[in-house]
């Protein structure tokens, strides 16, 4: 391998570049809200929808470990392992094959691509992305992200006979904290109450600020005794924090309501939102700060 000139073969092309320049990526075009860019290095990662693939697609019809994508410098190869729905390049069903900019690699309901990008094209487009599904004040995903990535979640919890829980978070009193500490208050106080609800969510677990004051969560893989104990874990955790602004100390609590739904009973997103909100209102109305469930 040269220096200062590099010959990569790529489907019917041959790109020469700078490795310090140009780097091999993986994009996920399709759908856009599964949106990555997998930098590919000298070696070979798998694709799939479990834990332990190297790089997680979340699609019901994309198997545990669907295929694997090689690189050994001069060419980028795909392998299927063997998928219970195949591996597509242009349409065509393969075992192994040669990717390029031209072709199209799909899996599942996922349509991915090959480019060539710098370190700059690769920060922008990370940004872009970020700015597109992170709310910009929280730093966590924002709804309409959330709403995409629940679809996958249901639909695999429907398949096999999962439950899901859906959790509704709502801070007691926010009108009153920006009332009376102001609106950068308020702001510090959603940032940490964020932050608090990342650190204490399980790594799998869907959260995202939903609007104003309130959050959502979307918990699987677990019964409803468990989803119950990790809200309360959740609203234990706020209750506890130390909020201070200017040297005065905010009292913060949440109210928490918790829907479950199993398998074939598990309607669409929108459905099990309204029912957690159903239950945060009667948590809220019930004199706030607790969890309230079926």
């Amino acid at each position: 391998m040269k220096d200062l000139d590099q010959t990569i073969v790529t489907g019917n092309k041959t790109i020469r570049f700078q490795p310090s320049e140009m780097r091999p990526h993986l994009v996920v075009l399709y759908p856009q809200s599964q949106f990555k860019q997998i930098a590919l290095s000298v070696g070979s990662v798998i694709l799939g929808r479990g834990s332990d693939a190297d790089v997680h697609l979340d699609d019901e019809l994309v198997s545990r470990k669907h295929c694997k994508i090689s690189f050994d410098g001069l060419h980028i190869t795909v392998e299927d392992l063997g998928s219970t729905n195949g591996t597509y390049v242009d349409g065509n069903a393969i075992t192994t094959a040669i990717l390029g900019p031209d072709n199209r690699l799909q899996i599942g309901t996922m349509v991915l691509k090959v480019e060539f990008k710098d370190a700059t094209e690769e920060a922008i487009d990370r940004e872009l992305f970020e700015a597109a599904t992170t709310d910009a004040l929280t730093k966590i995903a924002n709804r309409r992200t959330f709403m995409d990535r629940s679809l996958g979640e249901l639909a695999l919890a429907r398949r096999n006979n999962y439950y899901v829980h859906c959790i509704m978070v709502d801070i007691d009193h926010f009108k009153r904290v920006n009332d009376t500490w102001g609106h950068q208050c308020g702001d510090v106080v959603l940032k940490e109450v964020a932050k608090i609800l990342k650190n204490e969510k399980r790594e799998s677990d869907l959260l995202a600020r939903y609007g104003g004051e309130e959050f959502v969560l979307l918990l699987c893989g677990i019964g409803p005794e468990d989803a119950k104990k990790s809200a309360e874990r959740l609203r234990a955790a706020v209750e506890n924090h130390r909020f201070a602004w200017n040297d005065t100390i905010i009292p913060v609590t949440i109210s928490l309501g918790l829907a479950s739904k199993q398998g074939e009973f598990i309607g669409k997103i929108d459905e099990l939102i309204a029912e957690s909100d159903k239950y945060l209102y009667i948590a809220k109305e019930g004199g706030r700060n607790q969890v309230t469930s079926a």
